[in-house]
């Protein structure tokens, strides 16, 4: 699959859709479009040359494979992935189409002449009914793929060994699965993902239809009182009260921040530039060990050195099904995926981060844009980690942690030490006896686990001592005013304001009382 094909509807998506269709898009860019790039086709790549069934008969394997195997989930997972991002193009086209009617209106009418719609991209009249329907498509296709999915792989899950005896196999015959538990644990994930999508669909559609019925029923109030006057629903009672109004639209601004880049192609760069604009030098440091002892040294060697791991896996025995079972049996799940699931989940609390920013930023574009420039604004620096944005970039460390934490300790149960040794004894079902496996470049792969595991640990060192930095600043913020007040209450002179004594008193009297420059008079004797 190529970016390219999502170029243009994640564009759209972003442009047009509101806080939980944002969501949405981040949602299936990165755990489900990135995830099946990255992992899933590796893992079915070789699905049908490792179904090995322990018979010789000629065409048997084909037969049963294509039994229970009617179509690939790789496959499934690609045209379910099509189907659920197209809907978008259907809200993009028919803004394009609102605007050329605008266009063409403008050129026939002239500039004086009136316009046809407001805003082209506000969600009112056929497109409101348009975006709705496409999130009721969406969220169909999604429950539609689990319903097909369940139908042709009960539970979701592959067993190793399945009993066969369609012809021309010339009895029932056991065929052995590769790789059936890592392929277990990313259709799990891939099901939990489309089932949040569906949720998240639900949620908009009734996020949109709850607006718009307090909308008409605002307008209905508003012309039954006789105040305001009639509109097309959309109120500014309404968009004052809305904590998402304007169901955050650009009204076509370049200046104005998105929450996810409008080109998938650079979405990892400009997420990473965003994570160092809003970074503390501990923050700047992880990651810069992430993008270059992690990422690079995934890309450029690990991914390679595990690229024949179950092609040279070899048993000393020509029992069919053994070594694909031994193989499951001590790799459940792959390092590479591991790893590459590892690095998704560790940077994406850093796109939450960039998006609270971009939503700050988003809240004072719109705030000026109601109340003008002069406005006193609503942020006095919108990436200021105070507030909300503050416990946003404390809890994307204390998850990139956790999250580090928990891959170490899965390699640890998986790998004993972070070891792999030359040899493995195995015993399970079909092997006729315990027979001895051998690992291919098994030195070669020790040097890079032990090298990922090393810098994830730095990086969990980096971000608790990140964590401790933010809370300890706080505390400081929080306790120096208090400090203060009581140091200035014990050395008066030295350290508070310049005081002055009020007027018409003289310095002798001792009923004169002190105020600050330019302030109200206090009582005496109590520190302002």
């Amino acid at each position: 699959m190529n970016w390219g094909i999502f170029e243009g509807l994640l564009s759209g998506v972003n442009k047009y859709s509101t806080a939980f269709g944002r969501i949405w898009l981040s949602l299936v860019f990165i755990f489900r479009v990135l995830v099946y790039l990255v992992t899933a086709e590796r893992v079915w790549s070789d699905d049908h040359k490792d179904f090995d069934c322990n018979t010789r008969q000629p065409g048997c394997s084909n037969v049963c494979f294509d039994e229970f195997f009617p179509v690939s989930h790789v496959r499934l997972w690609a045209l379910q992935l099509i189907l659920v991002t197209c809907p978008s193009l259907l809200v993009v086209m028919h803004v394009a189409y609102r605007e050329a009617r605008e266009k063409k209106h403008r050129e026939a009418a002239g500039e004086n002449g009136g316009r046809l719609y407001l805003n082209p991209g506000k969600k009112q009249g056929g497109l409101w009914w348009t975006y709705v329907c496409s999130l009721v498509f969406k969220a169909g296709v999604d429950a539609a793929f689990l319903y097909v999915f369940h139908t042709f792989y009960p539970k979701y899950s592959l067993p190793p060994v399945v009993k066969c005896h369609a012809a021309p196999c010339p009895n029932i015959v056991d065929c052995f699965i590769s790789k059936p538990s890592e392929k277990n644990i990313f259709t799990l994930f891939m099901v939990v993902t489309a089932a949040i999508c569906i949720l998240l669909n639900l949620v908009e559609l009734a996020y949109l239809v709850n607006k718009r019925c307090r909308e008409c029923l605002a307008a209905r109030k508003a012309r039954a009182t006789g105040v305001g006057r009639r509109g097309d629903c959309a109120t500014s009672s309404c968009k004052q009260d809305d904590p998402l109004s304007g169901d955050l639209i650009f009204l076509g601004s370049d200046a104005h921040p998105p929450l996810l880049p409008n080109r998938p192609q650079d979405h990892v760069k400009k997420t990473m530039l965003g994570v160092n604009k809003y970074s503390t030098a501990l923050g700047r440091i992880w990651l810069s060990v992430v993008l270059i002892f992690r990422v690079l040294a995934y890309v450029v060697a690990a991914e390679k050195v595990w690229d024949d791991e179950q092609k040279d896996f070899l048993c000393n025995t020509k029992q069919p099904g053994c070594p694909n079972v031994c193989y499951d049996e001590f790799f459940p799940v792959s390092h590479v995926r591991l790893w590459a699931l590892q690095l998704i989940l560790v940077t994406c609390p850093s796109l939450l981060v960039v998006m609270h920013v971009a939503y700050r930023q988003e809240r004072e574009w719109k705030h000026c844009l109601k109340h003008g420039p002069n406005a006193p604004s609503l942020y006095d620096n919108p990436s200021k980690k105070r507030g909300g944005l503050w416990w946003t970039s404390l809890l994307s460390l204390i998850f990139k942690a956790a999250v580090d934490s928990g891959f170490l300790y899965i390699f640890h149960r998986l790998c004993q030490d972070y070891d792999i040794p030359r040899v493995v004894a195995c015993s399970e079902s079909p092997c006729p006896h315990t027979v001895d496996c051998y690992i291919s470049r098994p030195t070669e792969k020790k040097v890079f686990t032990y090298f990922m595991v090393a810098t994830a640990v730095i990086c969990i060192l980096l971000n608790l001592s990140e964590v401790t930095y933010l809370v300890g600043k706080r505390c400081l913020q929080t306790l120096g005013p208090r400090h203060q007040k009581s140091r200035c209450q014990g050395h008066l002179p030295d350290t508070c304001p310049p005081y002055a004594l009020s007027q018409g008193e003289h310095p002798q009297d001792r009923n004169s009382v002190l105020m600050k420059a330019g302030s109200a008079t206090v009582d005496a004797g109590v520190y302002p």
